[in-house]
């Protein structure tokens, strides 16, 4: 009786949005989107002036902008997540819809206040004629998976913080953490579930791995078995950044974080080099996504015109 209540209210609220409303949806999702395209270019300005780039030479750049390509393949992962959080809340879209949807909404966070992304994210749902239910509980779902997710890459970061601490202790205590996690996911909410925290953990992963990546580009150890932890610092911060209020994409907050943790492995000014060199992946990458998403709309709008 719950779903047939569900899918009644859902219809009655798709029916109720006339085309003009469905329009003014479109436009504030893309405005949003365009409005992070701004503070992107804005931020890559600044960035462009904290880096000494005649100290480069053609390999860095070629590796820059390789690990972007990485970077922004790896928001796949967050929005074919966020379609099996979408599945889970009783709503069916193609992979190439919520390609594009998030792509285009995943920009925003860069606009000062940290929610803009969700909220274009249900601006174009409304749009497509998806009940502000669905789209809600996917965002909180989407939020708590993020957030459990972080806090899982935790104990990667204990030899960082504590002396003498063995690497293979905080190994073991994330693949614990991680099993267990993924074991109540499923029980709780089904192969969706499942699969939602598998996307998520992966692109966090991903995420460390390329930061990782950056901290040699910027002359850090160089150390493959350092990754891990390295990684685990990036993620803890990006959390922390996450769930910090009106820091938008938790510019300032991540860079205090990664200091104070990776200090006991690099110099400040290295550490410093590295996080802006990952803001430069990040933000090339997430421009990539964006634009894979609009060849990706285009896709799903001729899939619709020969249906």
């Amino acid at each position: 009786m719950d779903d047939v209540a569900l899918q009644a209210e859902e219809k009655a609220l798709t029916m109720a949005l006339g085309p003009r409303a469905k329009t003014w949806l479109g436009r504030i999702g893309a405005f949003l989107g365009l409005a992070g395209v701004v503070f992107v270019g804005i931020r890559l300005h600044g960035y462009a002036g904290e880096i000494d780039f005649r100290r480069m030479g053609a390999g860095s750049y070629a590796a820059i902008a390789a690990l972007a390509g990485v970077y922004g393949a790896s928001n796949l992962l967050l929005a074919l997540g966020w379609r099996h959080l979408m599945h889970h809340a009783g709503v069916q879209v193609s992979r190439s819809w919520a390609v594009r949807a998030y792509a285009v909404s995943q920009l925003a966070k860069y606009v000062p206040g940290n929610i803009f992304q969700f909220a274009g994210r249900q601006a174009i749902g409304l749009a497509a004629g998806i009940g502000n239910g669905p789209l809600v509980k996917s965002t909180l779902h989407e939020l708590a998976f993020l957030v459990a997710g972080g806090v899982l890459f935790s104990p990667l970061v204990l030899p960082l913080v504590l002396t003498g601490l063995p690497n293979w202790l905080g190994w073991i205590s994330f693949i614990a953490a991680v099993a267990i996690v993924l074991c109540v996911a499923v029980r709780a909410g089904g192969a969706d579930f499942g699969a939602a925290a598998v996307f998520y953990l992966a692109f966090l992963a991903l995420s460390g791995v390329v930061f990782a990546a950056a901290c040699d580009l910027a002359g850090g150890t160089g150390r493959v078995a350092l990754y891990p932890a390295i990684a685990g610092a990036y993620v803890v911060a990006w959390l922390v950044g996450l769930v910090t209020p009106g820091a938008p994409a938790g510019i300032g907050i991540r860079e205090a974080i990664l200091l104070v943790l990776l200090g006991g492995l690099s110099t400040g000014p290295i550490i410093l080099l590295a996080v802006v060199i990952g803001r430069i992946i990040t933000v090339l990458g997430d421009l990539l996504f964006f634009a894979g998403g609009q060849i990706a709309g285009y896709f799903y709008r001729t899939g619709d015109e020969r249906g």
